[in-house]
C-alpha cells in the first residue's frame, strides 16, 4: 500500500518537473499593453518601466494568444506578440518552397524562397 502511493506520489510529482518552462527574455513593443484575462487593454508599461530579468510565465491562452506573469506582486495579462519568449510558445512547420526556373540564366539556382537552411532541396 505504502510503495504504491509513494510510486503514484514520485509520478505526479516528476511530470510538474518536466513540464517545459517558458519566460519572457525581452520586452518588444514599447509601450507593452497590460491586458485583463478576456485580453482587453488595462493600461500601457514603458519598456523603460519593465523588468530586465527574465519573467517566468505562469499561463498561456493560445485561444487570444496572452500570457500571465506577474509584475510588481501583480499577476497580469501580455500579448504574445510584444514580447521574447524562450522555448517559442508556437513552432509551426513551414513547406519548402523551390524558386521557379522561368529563364535559362536562372537555370543554376536552386535556392528555397526564404526559409533558409531548414529547406533540404
Amino acid at each position: 500500500m505504502n510503495r504504491s502511493l509513494i510510486v503514484l506520489l514520485t509520478a505526479l510529482f516528476t511530470q510538474g518537473a518536466w513540464a517545459e518552462t517558458h519566460t519572457i527574455n525581452a520586452f518588444l513593443a514599447d509601450p507593452v499593453t497590460v491586458l485583463d484575462e478576456q485580453g482587453a487593454p488595462q493600461r500601457d508599461l514603458a519598456k523603460k518601466d519593465a523588468p530586465t530579468q527574465p519573467l517566468t510565465v505562469l499561463q498561456y491562452n493560445s485561444a487570444l494568444e496572452i500570457v500571465q506573469v506577474e509584475l510588481a506582486g501583480q499577476k497580469v495579462w501580455l500579448d504574445t506578440m510584444d514580447l521574447r519568449i524562450e522555448p517559442p510558445l508556437k513552432v509551426v512547420g513551414l513547406p519548402c518552397e523551390g524558386l521557379t526556373k522561368s529563364q535559362a540564366k536562372s537555370s543554376r539556382n536552386h535556392s528555397t524562397i526564404g526559409f533558409g537552411a531548414g529547406c533540404n532541396q
